[in-house]
């Protein structure tokens, strides 16, 4: 399996997924002055990813046919994880400052996919570590949707992409 994931803007709305030299999907952001959504394409399966609740403060993926396959929600509103339901798995989703923003999915006890901000001689990097397992794209898609604006703004249009595989 290729272990080097990166993503290229296309535009402020697009970018794409690759694994090693593989296109894997595409991901395009519409924003409106009270919204945020946007539209997958992995391998030619169509997604949206859209915000529901009083605050905005959930997350549902829908596939094509707007059948809800992932939900996130917070357990309390003022926590820094989050719960995400997938395939009949609960699985957690943790922000922390490692020394920089770092979003983690964990399985059980084990981090499956990180994406992170972490500096590389004066350059802020985009480090993305998986386990070997994990070939499942979605919950890339998914954590770039909530990664890319953090960062964005600390790196601006000089985003360089980190990509490890973790083996346990």
């Amino acid at each position: 399996m290729e272990t080097n994931r990166n993503w290229k803007k296309l535009s402020e709305e697009k970018y794409l997924f690759y694994v090693g030299e593989k296109k894997i999907g595409e991901l395009e952001y519409q924003t409106s002055k009270w919204n945020r959504s946007a539209i997958i394409n992995i391998e030619g399966q169509l997604y949206s990813i859209q915000h529901s609740g009083f605050w905005k403060s959930k997350l549902q993926i829908l596939n094509y046919k707007s059948n809800v396959v992932l939900k996130a929600y917070s357990e309390k509103w003022f926590s820094s994880q989050t719960t995400i339901e997938y395939k009949g798995v609960k699985l957690h989703l943790k922000i922390r400052n490692n020394p920089l923003a770092e979003f983690v999915i964990i399985n059980e006890a084990s981090e499956l996919l990180s994406y992170s901000l972490e500096t590389n001689g004066g350059t802020v990097v985009t480090n993305i570590i998986s386990l070997p397992e994990n070939d499942d794209y979605l919950l890339d898609f998914l954590l770039w949707y909530l990664f890319q604006p953090i960062a964005q703004e600390n790196a601006g249009d000089n985003l360089v992409f980190q990509s490890l595989l973790m083996s346990l």
